[in-house]
Formats: C-alpha cells, structure tokens, sequence
C-alpha cells in the first residue's frame, strides 16, 4: 500500500476560498474535495476540482525565459532565475535613478489573497503609478464608495446569524453568486441564509439562475442601476418608511438627500431603467418594512461610467433603513488576532513620497482614486502616443488583453512600454509580449495566507506537492524582487520568516499555524451596533469627517465631486447616442457569466472545456428569429470597435433588445492574435469614456452593437491592428 495523505488548505481557483481536503498518494495529487469542517461546509465547484488537471497541465511554465527576438515574435531564451530576477530588478533601479519611482508599476491580475504583496512591493518602490489594470472596473469602487460614505471600505452581508437574526430581506443586485462566489459572500452563506429570508429581490437584466427563488424580479436596464436605488429611496422617504432613529442619531445630509431623491419619483425612474412603477414601489416597500435586509452587489456595478453613483446610492438606500451594524444586516466584520492581512502592503504607505502620489497619471481627472493610483485608460492612451512616464510594468497574473476595455488599443500600448516582465502559470497573451517571463506555482504547490475578503477568517493555504521545474511560489516570487530592490522593507531571510511577521500579532509561527489551519473571528466573539461603542470613534460613530454616515458625501465634495448620488446615462445607448443606435440597434452587455471559468482562465483544461467548448451569446428568441439566427449558429457581434463570434444561445429571460456576450473567453490551444481576438467581449468595449469622474471607471456593460449570422466562409481571419 502506498503511503496517502489528507491534507487541508484552501481553494484559490477563483478568489472565494473553499476550504479543501487534499489526497496526495507517493507525492501525487489524487483526489480534491470540500472539507466540510471549514467556514465553506464541503462546498467545492467544477473549476477548484479541474485543479488536478491545471498542475498537470503540459503547458505550465516551467522555467524562466527572457525574449531572444522582438516582442511578441515568440523567440524565448531559458534563464536562471538569478538572471531573470536581476534583469527585472536592474531595471527597476535604472529607471528609478533616471525618471524616479513612477516609472515603475506592479500590478497583478484578479485577487487571489496575494494583493498585499503587490502593495508592499509598489510602496517598497515609492511609485506613485500603482494599481494600471481592471480595478477601477472591478471592486475597486465599491470600496471607494464605502469610504465615501461609511468611512471604511466595505460592508459585508450578514448570512451568518451569529446576532441571533437572519436577513429577511435579500437583495441580489447585478450579482450571479451562485456561478461566482467571490467579493466575501460565498454561495454556499448566501443559500442558507435564504432558508430563513421572507423575500428575494433580484435586481437583473435576465433572469439568472436564481430568478426561478425570487418573489420579485426588476428587469433593470444596464447601466441605470443609480436611477432604480433613487426611485427605491424616494418612496421610502416620501412614505416614511426609513428608519428615522437611525437617520437621525447616525446619518449626515438626509434632507440634502431628501431634496435630490425627488428627482426620481417612481415613474421617472420607470422610464430610465425600464422597470414598472408598481414593482419600483414594491421593492422599496419590501426592503423598508421585512429587515432587517442585506444588498449583494457584483461587478457591473463598478464596469460603468457611474459607478460611484451605482455604490453610494445603494449605500444610502441600506443606510436610510437602518441595514447598517445590526444582525441581519451589512456588517464591517472584526479580524481575527492577527489583524488584516492588507496590513502587510499598507503599513509602508508613507515611503511613498507627497509629490509622487500627486503625479500619479490621471489623478489630476479622477481625484478620488487612492493611495496614489494611477487611471489606466489615461496610462494606456498616453503609452500609445509617446508621452508616457510610465516606462516599465511588472505584472503578476492577469490577462490585460482581455480583462481591459478595447483590446487592440491595450497590446498598442503594452508594446509601447521600455520593459514589460510578466508572472504567470501558462504562456498568456501577456507573456507573449513580455521581456521576461517568471513561472509561478499553483496554490496546491504554494504555502501563504489567505484571508477571505469579509476578513473575519485568515487560514492557511498548505503545499500539497512540490512545483514542476523551477516553478515558484507567489510569496517567493516578490519576497526575492523585493530584497533586491529595497531590502529595506523586505528584511527577512526566508519566506517563512515573512509569512511569521504577518501573524506575530496573533503570537504564532507559520508552522503553528499551518497545523492550526485558520484563525476565525465568528459566532458571538463579532460585535454587532459598533457605531453605538467607541470601536471606531470614541463616544460612538462612523470614522467619517462628521462622524456620521454621510448620505451627503464631504469626502467627495471636498474632492470636487457630486457629494450626492445620482443617474447618469451610459456613454453609449439610445438616448446618449442616437446616431449610433440607427446602426447598432441592440443593446449589448459583456458580462455574460457561467460556473466553469474564471476571466480566462480554465478553458484550457479538458474537464472545463468538455463542459463548455465553445464561447456563447444570448439572443432572445425572437431577435434572433427577426435576424434568421437557430440555436447553435455562429453570430457575428460587432460594434463601433470591432467584431467577435460566439454561438448562439436562445434565451427568453431577457428583453428582446438586450444581447449578453460571454467575457473573457480564451482559445488557449491557439497564438498570438488567433488567441485573443475571435471570440473576445473586450475587442467590443471602448477606452473612450466618458469615465466615472471619482473612480475613473469605464462602461462595459451598457453598449450598443448590431449581430448577423456567420455565413459559410466567412470565417474571417483576425490580427493584431
């Protein structure tokens, strides 16, 4: 019999987190499943079981490898990792002796619990530039609104009932949950707690998966999602049905908010978001009288050129009802003894100098934007022309070709940089166009924390088998950039002398903790009502400038910026754009989802791609049937930017103007532009703006395009521009 072992760690196939149990017979990985003793109950999807498939992958980047021809030819040259890392950080030096720290950015791709080390490692830089890459149209303005309006940066759903109640309302707004669970509430929290809820409301284009569980449905228009928190607020006000204890001891501006709310009377808002008037007023009547109720938001909201609007509003509307601190409600969760793991990155914010946060490109337009943060389509464009200060990218995952609005004008710019060195598992598209290329381990070969995004959980994430080749792990990877950089904030001898300062406030060792598995702040050690105690400001309230939570933001006045939430039309759509509506007469949104992918990731994976081969659009029946388009034919989609194909999906539970693409999907077996281009949403969307002004924000759920059928040879083939 051959020695097996069980090993527990945590699931990074998205950025949720399941807890997992390993099976590893003579150093190979043989089985994956849930582990029902974790915070996630055994629950497990089809993408973390595909891991056994991702570490074996033929594939994987193995080495590292620096270009040997021009960039994007293709043309690699194996290095040591001692001459990839010098190469990299050399660089670093020279360009920060010549132009200054802001001509460096590090970025990564979508959170997968290593977003401090990208931090630590931009901060150790001193560069001003941080953060070029989808975070303004993905969570970033969230947290921003929070900020804005709360004084920390997110409230989390309490599905838990540790306060003895469980929402009685829930709202599930432009979030597909159960196919993504992600941003702190997990699938499996959010359907327990709808066992014991009174009423679902989801807020939607279609009807997901979950319509079939809903009481109500508002078939929002895309990008309106402003207008329809709006017109939810000025029925609650105007019949008062807010919670007046709460708005009067604990809020700021509510008769500013008051006055803008009356803007937006029910009718109104029917005709901006398309929703009758009566389901309007019953939606906001459900969410005012059964609480206490919770909001779920996903990505679309931040994907608009309103997205600051989007969250504030909504913020307000759980404010105006009391659905703030209280079990039941939103809740800002209490970290565990070691305290927030984002804490690693920020803790040297100061070594950033005044001056280079201020010369962060595009602040000076999106003043809102953080930490110096620099705006990424004014970075891009201005790396298109010629005149950038940004001279070289460190990358760390992620896709910019397909996560970033207008795909040709993305690998214009990326081209443009002096120096582009990428970290990633496979050859991505990226890669393809870097100088050097660093291969990183998978979390079932990595050993680091991770810490769920409502972060009242850090646990461990536990090597299971070793890398293939010269693999490395994450925290290795910037552990060994950053000492050569700046030893100065990366002081440590190895990376489990850095993963043991990142839990000494809790006075444990990685070693101790690997065994211990997690620390969790749950159950009765949460504190509920935290503004009623001096947790955040002594003698009670909201670590905002009034103290209070401010409904009329001074933050964002003092910013220069709408201190009150409103609608702003999508850049492109019938109304703002008439004339490109009599030649593109469909609406389109991008942000089709399914369960077996995240972003571009897994389509290479045999399990994964059986599931789904190809990418597929969503057509009503009856366009469709208007345009001579059947199940299953090939549709061109196209734009003012360009065109993609997928497949046709007939799909009744949408209106019949509506078009739905799926993102991100990726021809891995494929190179180059072949890759890339065919079936790629984000060759439709455009960098143009107009931009949310505090966030930077772009729209790419709101568009319009027309759609035909794909003809018999009409299989065009697609290049780079």
């Amino acid at each position: 019999m051959g020695d097996k072992q069980f090993i527990k760690s945590v699931c990074k196939a998205c950025h949720g987190g399941c807890g997992v149990i390993i099976t590893v017979e003579n150093g190979v990985v043989t089985y994956l499943e849930g582990d029902p003793e974790s915070i996630t109950r055994g629950t497990m999807c089809a993408k973390g079981l595909a891991s056994i498939q991702h570490i074996n992958h033929p594939d994987r980047l193995k080495y590292p490898f620096k270009r040997a021809g021009e960039r994007g030819e293709g043309k690699w040259e194996r290095v040591s990792w001692d001459e990839a890392l010098e190469t990299i950080t050399g660089k670093m030096k020279e360009l920060i002796e010549k132009h200054g720290p802001n001509a460096i950015c590090n970025s990564q791709g979508t959170g997968r619990g290593y977003n401090r080390y990208t931090v630590r490692l931009g901060n150790s830089i001193g560069t001003g530039n941080r953060g070029i890459g989808s975070s303004h149209i993905c969570y970033f303005p969230r947290l921003r609104a929070f900020e804005a309006t709360f004084g920390f940066n997110r409230l989390y759903c309490d599905y838990h009932g540790w306060g003895g109640e469980y929402p009685k309302t829930q709202i599930s707004w432009g979030k597909q949950i159960e196919y993504s669970s992600s941003d702190g509430e997990m699938a499996v929290w959010f359907f327990e707690a709808l066992k014991h809820a009174k009423n679902l409301i989801l807020v939607d284009p279609r009807a997901t998966s979950i319509a079939n569980k809903a009481n109500l449905w508002l078939q929002i228009r895309p990008g309106t999602d402003a207008a329809l928190a709006l017109g939810m607020m000025n029925v609650i006000i105007n019949e008062n049905l807010h919670d007046r204890e709460f708005v009067a001891n604990w809020t700021h501006g509510f008769d500013k908010l008051k006055e803008r709310v009356q803007e937006y009377p029910p009718a109104k808002v029917e005709e901006i978001t398309w929703i009758p008037k009566e389901k309007i007023v019953k939606a906001a009547r459900m969410f005012a009288i059964d609480t206490p109720g919770v909001i779920q938001t996903g990505e679309s909201l931040d994907a608009s050129n309103n997205s600051t609007s989007n969250g504030r509003s909504i913020m307000c509307l759980m404010a105006i009802t009391g659905n703030v601190e209280r079990p039941g409600s939103m809740m800002n969760w209490i970290h565990p003894a070691c305290g927030p793991m984002a804490a690693f990155g920020f803790e040297i914010f100061d070594n950033i100098k005044p001056e280079n946060i201020e010369k962060a490109i595009g602040s000076d337009k999106h003043r809102f934007l953080d930490y110096g943060r620099c705006h990424t389509e004014t970075v891009l464009r201005q790396l298109r022309e010629g005149n950038c200060d940004l001279k070289m990218l460190h990358q760390h995952g992620g896709n910019f070709l397909f996560s970033l609005a207008n795909t040709q004008n993305v690998r214009k710019a990326l081209l443009n940089l002096e120096f582009l060195s990428v970290a990633d598992q496979f050859m991505s598209a990226m890669c393809e166009i870097a100088d050097v290329v660093l291969p990183v381990a998978h979390w079932l070969e990595e050993e680091d924390l991770w810490n769920t995004h409502p972060g009242f959980c850090t646990r461990a994430v536990n090597k299971a088998i070793d890398p293939p080749g010269e693999a490395w792990t994450t925290p290795k990877i910037y552990f060994e950039i950053g000492r050569r950089v700046a030893p100065k904030f990366w002081p440590w001898n190895s990376v489990e002398e850095m993963l043991d300062y990142q839990l000494r406030k809790a006075d444990i060792t990685w070693k101790e903790f690997s065994k211990l598995g997690h620390l969790s702040t749950t159950g009765k050690d949460q504190k509920y009502y935290k503004h009623k105690t001096d947790y955040w400001v002594k003698g009670g309230g909201f670590p905002t400038a009034t103290g209070k939570v401010e409904l009329y933001s001074t933050a964002l006045e003092k910013a220069g910026y709408d201190p009150l939430p409103s609608h702003i039309e999508p850049g492109e759509s019938y109304y703002s754009t008439p004339e490109v509506a009599k030649e593109y007469p469909l609406l389109l949104s991008t942000g089709g989802r399914i369960p077996y992918h995240f972003h571009t990731q897994y389509t290479n994976l045999p399990w994964i791609r059986e599931l789904q081969p190809y990418p597929l659009v969503q057509i009503h029946p009856d366009t469709a049937k208007e345009y001579g388009i059947e199940e299953g034919d090939w549709v061109w989609i196209e734009t003012k930017r360009g065109r993609i194909r997928q497949k046709a999906k007939m799909f009744s539970g949408m209106d019949p103007r509506l078009v739905v693409v799926q993102a991100s999907f990726c021809y891995w077996e494929k190179q180059g532009p072949e890759r890339v281009l065919p079936s790629n949403a984000n060759v439709l969307t455009s960098d143009d703006g107009p931009f949310d002004g505090p966030a930077g924000s772009v729209n790419m759920r709101a568009l319009l395009c027309k759609i035909y059928k794909m003809e018999e040879g009409d299989d065009t083939q697609v290049s780079f521009s």
